[in-house]
């Protein structure tokens, strides 16, 4: 059994904010990015094993996450979901599971230093 055959109603147990990314400006004439939120859904959220590797002499963990939700069309790249007090950057494109737009797949790596 593939895994989005699997997905039911029942496992989106998890609230799970989409953010998209506008700018504008400050009084001073500045840019100014804000992340500002499009909606809140239901999604089964499920941690990955992260990985530490060795970079310029450090070691850094990769904390990446996998969120399952209700398909939408809306979800770019470009854009942040926060969940559990903390912002995740979308890594790759969302993902259709099994082409039919029900259950949308999006990888999400925590988001550190802004």
């Amino acid at each position: 059994m593939r895994r989005y055959d699997a997905m039911n109603a029942g496992n989106l147990r998890h609230r799970v904010t989409i953010l998209r990314k506008i700018t504008d400006t400050d009084t001073d004439g500045y840019p100014v990015e804000e992340w500002v939120a499009v909606a809140t859904v239901w999604a089964a959220v499920e941690p990955i094993a992260g990985r530490e590797y060795f970079q310029a002499a450090a070691v850094q963990a990769e904390h990446q996450t996998r969120f399952t939700m209700r398909y939408r069309a809306d979800i770019t790249p470009d854009m942040r979901l926060h969940y559990d007090g903390q912002d995740y950057e979308i890594k790759g494109q969302p993902r259709d599971l099994g082409g039919w737009r029900r259950w949308l797949e999006i990888m999400g790596e925590v988001v550190t230093g802004g």
